[in-house]
């Protein structure tokens, strides 16, 4: 399907523009949100299992972009779900997270992706407990300049990841990202220039 809306600001148009010169296509032509102001590009991936939702505010243009994948609840092939926020990051970053995603992933594990930060000169901060509860484990930037957290689930809430780092606009941006997100996506918004 072609796009034929009114024309975005240029984050949005960048990131929709690069991700359908790579094959990706709108699943309906872009669509307003009255009641939040927005305009809608909704895209998936040339095998349709990953999906894209850049959304454009009309008042500022401000772009909200979150790339997922549906969960498969029967078998063979049994995952869980995920999505990840890719609006506070500069478009090389957003375009790097989307090639690594892969829709057959197996959930991110701690432990992997403290093995990809440590390599890379990243250190961890002392743990945030209660309790005897790990409440958040936190790794920092050679530069420290950037930030990856961990703030694991428990029977209330499913946890999540949260990346800060230099935004598109050089101020201090932060992308979260659910629990189940591939480790290879999370480690690709956090060491990724």
């Amino acid at each position: 399907m072609t796009a034929t809306a009114e024309p975005t600001t240029d984050r949005t148009a960048a990131l929709t523009g690069a991700l359908t010169e790579q094959g990706w296509t709108y699943t309906r032509e872009p669509y307003a949100e009255p009641q939040f102001r927005i305009q809608v590009h909704p895209l998936d991936s040339p095998d349709g299992r990953l999906h894209i939702d850049a959304s454009r505010h009309r008042d500022d243009g401000f772009m909200i972009a979150r790339l997922s994948a549906e969960a498969v609840r029967t078998d063979p092939g049994r995952r869980p779900g995920w999505m990840v926020e890719l609006h506070e990051v500069p478009l090389p970053v957003a375009l790097a997270a989307v090639k690594a995603a892969d829709p057959d992933h197996r959930p991110a594990s701690a432990a992997e992706i403290a093995a990809a930060l440590t390599a890379d000169g990243w250190t961890q901060r002392e743990d945030i407990t209660e309790r005897g509860r790990l409440l958040e484990r936190a790794w920092d930037s050679p530069d420290c300049t950037s930030n990856l957290s961990h703030l694991p689930g428990d029977k209330f809430e499913s946890g999540y990841w949260l990346v800060s780092r230099p935004g598109p606009d050089g101020k201090n941006a932060e992308s979260q990202i659910s629990q189940y997100t591939p480790a290879a996506v999370i480690t690709t918004l956090a060491l990724t220039d």
